[in-house]
């Protein structure tokens, strides 16, 4: 069965999409990430710092100013010389934590020293925005680099398998099924030693002698089919003869008439091994077949050639029964069933009954076992 065409392509495509998607995320949860970390860290070790160098300064000036810049404001509690603390800020323990102000949520360091307590308010939304703006250039460069290198191995990537897809579009052209099998040129723009050429001139090898297999065979079956149909021309010709000078004597009878049953078969399977053997009649044409009449004249002509076992042939019919389908083919399958029932079936009738979407075919004969089962629809079996 075949498989839709660039099926490769599409996959390479998906891969490095998925690569380059997967890439993206990675850098960017990556460095988000990053930034985070590193920001957070290098705010509270600036806090830290802040906090030790105004305690220096602070002992040995009590009244040193307290920090009062763009991001950073001081507060000084003291019983003596402290600051108006706002009510906010009243309430805090020592340590690092956010705080929720009307202007924001800033980041607020507190710290003791003896009766006096400092608080830093560090408000960094101006940092995070030159975090965010330091963060995005180079996760933009990287971006960049990481799609500008896929698109590279992508490029690279199908210039190695185009051979590969052009091949696998030219084998896909090839009609199997046409009568004469055509040896085509799978010549790939692809170095003389590569893999693809290899695999190009290994296939157009096996299609040769595949098309040389079969044109054996046909040309056997056909020379086989031809030159048989003289001499069984001949044995009918001598046995008509012979029974016409044997005349009433029985005992010439019986052996005539299976000699004649045996010419018939062979004259059948020469026929079917020239439908087999011929191209233009393998596909033999679909028509509108009455089975009824078919089997009527199929059992009238086997009730001439085996004689008082024909006889024995009943046809019942259901219904009239319409099909399309070659009728030469038909007329073999039906005479091979219909002679084989009665060959198998003793003295016995043979029922042929044409029904709704069927025809049944009974007799009373031995059977087949499991094993014969298994090889019933095998040719000449």
């Amino acid at each position: 069965m075949r498989g839709k065409s660039g099926t490769l392509g599409t996959n390479l495509v998906r891969v490095f999409l998925l690569q380059a998607l997967a890439i993206s995320v990675a850098v960017v949860v990556g460095v988000f990430a990053a930034a985070k970390v590193v920001e957070h860290m290098l705010v509270n070790e600036a806090l830290d710092g802040e906090a030790e160098h105004f305690w220096a300064l602070y002992d040995q000036d009590p009244e040193f100013s307290r920090p009062n810049t763009r991001n950073l404001l001081g507060f000084l509690r003291h019983p003596q010389h402290g600051d108006n603390i706002p009510l906010w800020l009243a309430d805090l323990e020592p340590g690092f934590q956010r705080v929720e102000t009307i202007e924001g949520e800033p980041l607020v360091h507190v710290s003791d020293r003896g009766q006096a307590r400092l608080y830093l308010v560090f408000d960094e939304i101006q940092v995070s925005r030159l975090g965010f703006f330091f963060g995005v250039a180079p996760l933009s460069l990287v971006l960049l680099l990481v799609y500008t290198l896929t698109y590279i191995g992508y490029r690279l990537s199908r210039t190695a398998v185009s051979p590969l897809v052009q091949l696998a579009a030219k084998v896909e052209a090839i009609d199997a099924r046409a009568s004469e099998l055509v040896i085509p040129d799978l010549e790939v723009k692809a170095p003389a030693d590569s893999e693809v050429q290899i695999l190009a001139a290994t296939i157009q090898e096996f299609m040769s002698r595949i098309g040389e297999f079969v044109q054996r065979e046909r040309n056997f079956t056909r020379n086989a089919s031809h030159e048989l149909r003289t001499p069984l021309a001949v044995m009918r010709a001598n046995l008509d003869s012979l029974e016409r000078r044997a005349g009433e004597d029985s005992e010439l009878a019986v052996p005539l008439e299976r000699i004649r049953r045996t010419v018939g078969d062979m004259e059948k399977l020469l026929e079917t091994l020239l439908i087999l053997a011929r191209e233009d009649e393998s596909r033999l044409p679909r028509e509108g077949v009455i089975i009824n009449d078919l089997l009527s004249e199929r059992i009238s002509q086997l009730g001439r050639a085996m004689g008082d076992e024909g006889a024995r042939i009943n046809l019942h019919a259901e219904c009239l029964l319409q099909i399309h389908a070659p009728t030469r083919v038909l007329a073999i399958i039906f005479d091979n069933i219909i002679r084989n029932a009665v060959r198998y079936s003793g003295d016995d009738n043979v029922s042929v009954r044409v029904a709704p979407g069927l025809v049944e075919v009974r007799d009373r004969g031995p059977g087949m076992d499991e094993q014969l089962l298994k090889h019933v629809f095998e040719p000449f079996h």
